[in-house]
């Protein structure tokens, strides 16, 4: 199953041909490194992993000194029934906060508290952030990527807020 950065570069170099410093450009500005692992120095692994299973290849134009990658028909094919995959199963629950819930013997722990506090602190800092970016751009993909990854902070806040409402309501 291709990785979030495969899905990545495969869809943009889908719109047009890329070089690697090209692309990382593309998902900076669009705020890709929000929800991938794609690092700019990962860039280049990737494509270099797609190229060897086929899926890329050197775009035959004038390259200068970089080369320029382009789709081929099997990558395509490939990117079609991952991004397919992906839309129909809804992403799992981060699953960082659940399991740490355990972790403490009530909900009304102090130190539970002071960490269900810092983690409203820190996402709210998050949405200012995508907000922030959300404004940036203006592809209609790029769009839809921000409002999904907003409303699901916004409801992690709502979550996280109502959890520490209850905890600091809990009588013995």
């Amino acid at each position: 199953m291709p990785s979030d950065a495969d899905i990545v570069v495969l869809s943009l170099l889908a719109e047009q041909p890329h070089h690697g410093y090209d692309l990382d450009r593309v998902v900076e500005r669009r705020g890709y490194r929000q929800w991938t692992s794609l690092a700019f120095s990962s860039v280049y692994y990737v494509l270099k992993r797609l190229a060897e299973r086929g899926l890329v290849e050197p775009d035959d134009g004038p390259t200068g000194r970089r080369t320029v990658f382009r789709i081929t028909d099997a990558g395509r094919r490939e990117l079609g029934k991952a991004a397919g995959e992906r839309v129909l199963a809804p992403a799992p629950p981060s699953a960082g906060v659940l399991p740490a819930l355990n972790a403490y013997p009530r909900l009304d722990d102090p130190e539970l508290m002071a960490a269900l506090a810092q983690r409203a602190e820190v996402l709210l800092e998050r949405l200012d952030e995508l907000r922030g970016l959300r404004a940036q751009v203006d592809e209609e993909h790029a769009l839809a990527i921000f409002d999904y990854e907003i409303l699901r902070q916004e409801a992690d806040l709502t979550w996280t807020r109502t959890l520490l409402k209850k905890a600091g309501s809990d009588e013995d």
